[in-house]
């Protein structure tokens, strides 16, 4: 792809997510290699009204990460999306048509600005970057409704398939002890899965270094204050709208909420 077909798939992106309607297929060209899809990712950043608050890490398809190269991608989280948890019934949005998911994961606040030019971290190397870790749920989403079928290369360029994030009680002030610390999910009073941070392949320091170093290929370090969605502790459970969604971490009360259309971006 070139930067003009680049330039109009992220277009037809931001058009699909503005109007918060699903589609059948990928809009425009489907990226072939990494590469491309980050270079869609970012090009529908810069065309974003609102700026970046954090950043989403995924897992990528154990059959698909010898091809790709990669255990993990990054995508990019709206500050318009981020919702801290104040204790009531939440609204968790899905696009009408398209494709949504819940997900129990720890959430890192940044502490430092990163380097720019490192791309080089390792886990041991994280703590200085970690702030308060808390209880959270990602809800994946996306206008392209076969986005999974798909592959990481459309999640990537489609905004890394993040729709927002819900901020919950801090668990933890650094990464230590968080293997303890396990979460459940239960979707219309159905639990669909359990785990803890081990659960993640290396940890979630693994998924952190991971961060600083994909953020900053891409030009856009981690800045103090930003949040890093560590990667699903409980699996990724695909959701409609209305449906009741329940997400409980060891010791903090209970995160729960309904499922609703998302809405049209102003």
């Amino acid at each position: 792809m070139d930067q003009t077909a680049i330039n109009q798939t992220a277009a037809a992106l931001i058009a699909a997510r503005r109007a918060a309607l699903g589609a059948d297929s990928f809009p425009g060209a489907l990226p072939s290699d990494l590469a491309t899809a980050y270079a869609v990712q970012s090009a529908a950043i810069a065309q974003w009204p609102q700026p970046v608050a954090g950043w989403k890490i995924a897992r990528v398809p154990p059959a698909l990460e010898d091809a790709l190269g990669t255990m993990r991608y990054a995508g990019p989280v709206f500050a318009e999306t981020v919702v801290d948890w104040t204790g009531a019934p939440l609204l968790l949005p899905v696009i009408a048509g398209g494709f949504g998911a819940v997900e129990a994961e720890f959430m890192v606040r940044v502490a430092i600005d990163a380097p720019a030019d490192r791309i080089d971290f390792t886990p041991d190397e994280v703590g200085a970057y970690v702030g308060a870790v808390h209880a959270g749920i990602e809800m994946a989403g996306n206008a392209v409704a076969p986005v999974m079928t798909l592959g990481p290369l459309a999640a990537i360029a489609s905004f890394g398939n993040n729709l927002a994030l819900i901020i919950g009680p801090k668990v933890a002030d650094g990464l230590d002890g968080l293997a303890s610390v396990q979460a459940e999910t239960t979707i219309d009073g159905q639990s669909v899965g359990t785990g803890h941070g081990d659960k993640l392949p290396g940890g979630v320091a693994t998924a952190m270094a991971f961060a600083l170093n994909a953020t900053a290929t891409l030009g856009q370090p981690l800045k103090a204050g930003q949040w890093v969605s560590t990667g699903a502790l409980t699996g990724v459970h695909a959701i409609g709208i209305g449906q009741s969604v329940r997400i409980a971490f060891t010791g903090i009360e209970a995160m729960t909420g309904e499922t609703v259309a998302a809405q049209p971006a102003a």
